[in-house]
């Protein structure tokens, strides 16, 4: 028995891109591109016989009898109609249409078809990376574009701009230092010049981090906003994800302190103009333990009056220690933090739909629509395996019902304790074991989110206990896969380029690195500011200590990107030869990176079939290969475009006569 399923969307975020799967029905087989809230099931040899599935309640509700759906076939091909009172007043419809025959593979039914060409027939679960979109509004309602998941037209790149520290040129650089010594950089600071420079680079989005006003030593009472205690701070510039309002930014980082929301405006206007998108920070988790917005004081969050306040990284307790986020407090969105599977569920999920939206949630929502309002394009939200997946849900569906191309990255960690996990059956008990705080995220709408596992496997590599082969185990299934952030820097873990970091490589580390990481999927990417010219992150700035980043608490410049900035005019007149070597390396990089083959393409591993060939990277008597070397081709089937990477590790030695199997 065959069946044709189309799954349809209605473009914003309500509904799952994991279909559900039962045994003679739609089957786990495909994880689509888009949400998906109405599935159309057609049994080829009985088309009167349609069933659909709707997603409502948040869950997939069961086969029904296909209302204003039509189905025709003719020379072996299934037409399926879909009234226009079924799809209301939709503009466009996403859909993916597949064939499977559910007579193979134990009653799961076997992919022998999909409208998306780059995925081929066979049992096994697949990741659709592209759907077709449907103009229901033009003059033949036939219109059918091709989309791919993250952007229709280029890969995303991001530029993590830490605004603190990216245009500060003063180099006096005081240990624990005032902002009257060590200066700070501006939202003027980021001028055409740099913004010009960046876009060369390769990048589409800026990630300005450190935006939101956040708890600090400074004092800015002239403007209405005291200094903060400095027991419930880290460093005297304070921690970014310590945010005291919502609604405002950072009086640090405008040369009046007064017009700071206008000048960020300003920035914002530059950056759309050199083609480039904005996003910002949201951390939904946890605030300030001052926070008090007064540009939105009835958006403020009750607290316990008459106990302690639970820190962001969950400690109820009056003594956290140095490594606890002390200097925030933890946000209540409707779960028992304190219960290992987070089973208390006071907000509407697939087992307890009609509970009331929890009042963080709204204001959380405010929030986003706040900074939507002003031009912001997109959220990296910090540690959001923290909070329910249901949130996300609905919180990122009113974000593109508002603005559909909004971007979210997730911060996400599967191995944290700390993760909630989804209250949808379908998603929790995936079959394989591939069910994890990624699904949960991806599925609730996430453009992408951390691959934090494949960064380890590499960095292992270089500390001495790993080989190439490891990054084999860190890639998961297709659609965490193609749905992964990868990064070779960010400001949670050391410089690449740091001495006591990456076997002391400094900057000879980076490229290959990149090159691995920037090539291995269809996600985005993401570089650091400073990384492209190998800041160390060397010295105690302060709070920081000795730790091979560049401080997000303290008031700091980053001694060698300052030499790419020269007085702003940001034409790297400063650097070394090897530093502009290293810049220019990395912007082919990333250039690279949004090339179809990278954008759309298959990735095919050479590893798994070169670990028996004497000639794949193998020094002395190592066996089998697979130590130094990692290989992989990208190949996109519609435009012919195919990339062979063959990247060596080795901090010494080259790889002479190579040969690979492909």
């Amino acid at each position: 028995m065959r069946s044709v399923v189309a799954g349809t969307g209605s473009g914003h975020s309500i509904g799952s891109a994991v279909l559900p799967f039962e045994r003679e029905a739609e089957g786990s087989t495909l994880f689509l591109p888009f949400k998906a809230d109405q599935l159309i099931s057609v049994n080829l040899k009985a088309p009167g016989e349609s069933t659909q599935r709707r997603w409502t309640n948040w869950k997939w509700g069961d086969q029904a009898k296909a209302e204003g759906i039509g189905v025709s076939i003719k020379d072996q091909t299934a037409t399926i109609k879909i009234a226009r009172s079924e799809i209301a007043n939709l503009a466009t419809l996403d859909c993916v249409v597949y064939e499977k025959d559910l007579s193979q593979n134990g009653g799961w039914g076997q992919l022998t078809g999909c409208s998306d060409a780059t995925v081929g027939a066979g049992a096994g679960d697949r990741y659709v990376p592209h759907y077709l979109e449907i103009d229901l509004k033009g003059a033949s309602k036939t219109l059918v574009t091709e989309r791919a998941r993250l952007s229709a037209a280029e890969r995303v790149r991001i530029y993590q701009l830490f605004v603190r520290l990216f245009g500060n040129t003063n180099e006096t650089r005081t240990q624990n230092g005032t902002l009257s010594e060590n200066g700070v950089g501006k939202f003027a600071d980021i001028n055409d010049a740099a913004l010009s420079s960046l876009k060369d680079l390769g990048f589409t989005h800026l990630w300005l981090t450190g935006v939101l006003q956040q708890a600090t030593a400074t004092d800015y009472s002239a403007v209405g906003q005291p200094a903060d205690d400095p027991d419930l701070l880290k460093g005297l510039a304070g921690s970014p994800y310590a945010i005291k309002d919502y609604f405002d930014v950072c009086p640090d980082y405008a040369n009046d302190p007064a017009k700071r929301l206008d000048e960020f405006r300003e920035l914002l206007n530059r950056i759309h103009q050199h083609k480039l998108k904005a996003i910002i920070d949201l951390v939904p988790n946890h605030v300030a333990r001052s926070y008090n917005s007064d540009v939105k004081p009835d958006q403020n969050f009750d607290g316990e009056k008459d106990h302690g306040k639970v820190t962001g990284n969950n400690k109820a307790t009056w003594t956290p220690d140095i490594n606890d986020w002390y200097e925030t407090v933890k946000l209540n969105y409707g779960f028992d933090f304190t219960s290992a599977h987070k089973s208390v569920r006071e907000y509407p999920n697939a087992t307890a739909p009609d509970r009331g939206i929890p009042d963080t949630w709204r204001k959380i929502d405010s929030v986003i629509a706040y900074w939507q309002g002003l031009g912001v394009n997109g959220f990296r939200c910090d540690m959001s395996h923290m909070v329910p997946p249901e949130f996300w849900n609905w919180a990122i569906d009113r974000a593109r019902q508002r603005q559909t191309g909004v971007l979210f990255i997730g911060e996400a960690y599967d191995n944290d304790p700390a993760k909630v996990p989804s209250a949808d059956p379908v998603i929790s008990q995936l079959a394989g074991g591939k069910s994890n705080v990624m699904f949960d995220l991806l599925n609730a709408g996430f453009n992408g989110v951390y691959d934090d596992p494949t960064y380890r496997a590499i960095k292992k590599i270089f500390e001495g206990t790993g080989w190439a082969n490891d990054i084999d185990q860190a890639l998961t299934d297709d659609f965490i896969f193609d749905s992964s952030l990868r990064y070779a820097e960010n400001h949670d873990e050391a410089r690449i380029a740091a001495k006591s970091q990456w076997g002391g490589l400094g900057m000879k580390a980076g490229p290959p690195v990149a090159a691995i990481l920037y090539g291995l999927s269809r996600g985005p990417i993401l570089m650091y500011n400073g990384q492209e010219v190998g800041e160390p992150g060397a010295g105690v700035e302060g709070f920081g200590g000795e730790d091979a980043r560049t401080s997000i608490f303290d008031y700091w410049s980053m001694p060698e990107l300052v030499k790419w900035v020269n007085g702003h005019k940001y034409d790297g007149g400063r650097l070394s030869e090897d530093q502009t070597n290293l810049r220019r390396l990395y912007g082919r990089l990333v250039n690279l990176a949004g090339e179809p083959a990278f954008k759309d393409g298959t990735f095919i591993r050479l590893d798994e079939v070169n670990r028996d060939n004497p000639k794949f990277g193998r020094i002395g008597n190592e066996t089998p290969s697979g130590h130094w070397l990692f290989g992989f081709l990208r190949y996109d089937a519609r435009t012919s475009q195919r990339f062979l990477v063959v990247v060596n590790l080795h901090p010494q030695k080259v790889s002479e006569s190579m040969n690979y199997r492909l």
